[in-house]
């Protein structure tokens, strides 16, 4: 399942590499660029609810092979050039991104336990930060060597591999009926739901710091990355007597960002099944996260890439962890109502900060004020999930101290 969603994710992640600096090729103004990285989780935001419902009432893997489809229509309609062609394959992959991520995770807390859940979570995550290194990467790489066009096309195919791949080897993971009581051990009980009451305020909590995750390291981040590097780069890098174009710079930085949130994640989430403990481990990345957005604002020429890659782990241990606090609180077969409810926060977020940072930019905000509000906005946030982590931990109001209870 991992490989599948890595491979769809290639066209997604491109684009977001090179349309910055292709517009022409694209056919659109650089004022379009932050709807059109924006769209797609514009819609998901409509989406993710009714998805989320869905999900818990049919089997997984149809959900995901339509994902696939759509994804592969998507990636064709980027080779098209003009605003709607692009505009529309970007609503189609929020469509299909919206299956990809409820389904897949979903498919993974049905096979999960309260032992491995932050594992197999953080497992799934690595896969579709592979796909994040390997669309940045390629994408830069094959538009300055093959064409823009071309290099939609070729990950169009890749769409396409891996729709065969499901096809022909993705299971269902679906409980067939409702488990049955007195089960053998702890570790393969279902899970009790817990009270509404105690769990509401940690389940806000893990909502917003996936919001503002996606706002600042995936919206704000991904979409001015291309800009920034021009801006404290220049057009190109010398490195000895090689240079090296903005384009495949920015899919290099892009890839190594998206190379240590692919270690960031399985590592983080057995480290939070080992200690017991997500929030201790979302509060070190939350003020590690306020250390790289200030080294982003403040560093010169190639000192801004430190804190890049910094908040490239930030963001994958909060992506695993607040996903793995979903279903530590879902209970049995309730899962995708709250993953629908935490995809929405970070889909408005992530959707948002294109378009904010775009709209900034055209307001006269430097780039180095635009990462310094995003700084003021994970320092607020900070000292109040010291306090759930406190509170919530210390009453033990958690879902997983209630099922080894």
């Amino acid at each position: 399942m991992g490989a599948g969603v890595a491979l769809a994710l290639f066209a997604d992640l491109a684009l977001y590499v090179v349309l910055p600096t292709h517009t022409q090729q694209a056919g659109i103004l650089l004022v379009d660029v932050g709807l059109m990285l924006s769209a797609n989780r514009l819609i998901r935001i409509f989406l993710n609810g009714p998805y989320g419902m869905l999900i818990e009432r049919v089997p997984r893997r149809p959900i995901l092979l339509l994902s696939q489809i759509f994804g592969i229509i998507a990636a064709l309609m980027y080779v098209t050039t003009g605003f709607w062609p692009l505009l529309a394959g970007r609503l189609l992959w929020g469509m299909a991104w919206s299956g990809f991520w409820l389904a897949g995770n979903t498919a993974v807390l049905d096979v999960a336990t309260s032992a491995n859940r932050g594992k197999l979570v953080g497992r799934y995550h690595m896969w579709s930060f592979a796909g994040y290194v390997g669309g940045a990467l390629f994408g830069g790489l094959l538009t300055d060597q093959i064409g823009y066009q071309a290099t939609f096309a070729v990950f169009a195919c890749g769409g396409v591999t891996a729709f065969i791949l499901w096809l022909l080897l993705l299971p269902e993971t679906r409980p067939a009926a409702s488990p049955t009581p007195a089960p053998e051990s702890n570790a393969q009980r279902p899970e009790p739901k817990p009270q509404k009451q105690s769990n509401l305020v940690p389940i806000a909590t893990a909502t917003v710091i996936m919001g503002l995750n996606w706002l600042i390291f995936l919206g704000i981040v991904g979409a001015v990355l291309a800009l920034l590097l021009q801006d404290r780069v220049g057009d190109s890098l010398a490195v000895g007597l090689i240079i090296i174009p903005l384009t495949t710079l920015t899919g290099l930085v892009a890839a190594g960002k998206d190379l240590l949130s692919l270690l960031a994640a399985p590592i983080s989430g057995a480290l939070s099944d080992a200690i017991g403990s997500r929030w201790t481990i979302i509060i070190i990345a939350l003020a590690a996260g306020v250390m790289a957005l200030l080294l982003v604002a403040f560093g010169a020429g190639l000192m801004v890439i430190p804190g890049l890659l910094l908040g490239a782990v930030i963001t994958s241990i909060l992506q695993t962890q607040s996903t793995a606090l979903m279903g530590d609180y879902a209970g049995y077969n309730r899962q995708g109502r709250l993953l629908g409810t935490i995809s929405t926060a970070g889909d408005i977020g992530a959707a948002t900060g294109p378009l904010l940072a775009f709209f900034l930019i055209e307001q006269g905000w430097s780039l180095q004020q635009i990462f310094l509000g995003a700084t003021v906005l994970l320092a607020v946030i900070l000292p109040w999930t010291i306090w759930v982590n406190w509170r919530y931990a210390r009453t033990g109001h958690v879902a997983q101290s209630i099922v080894q209870a």
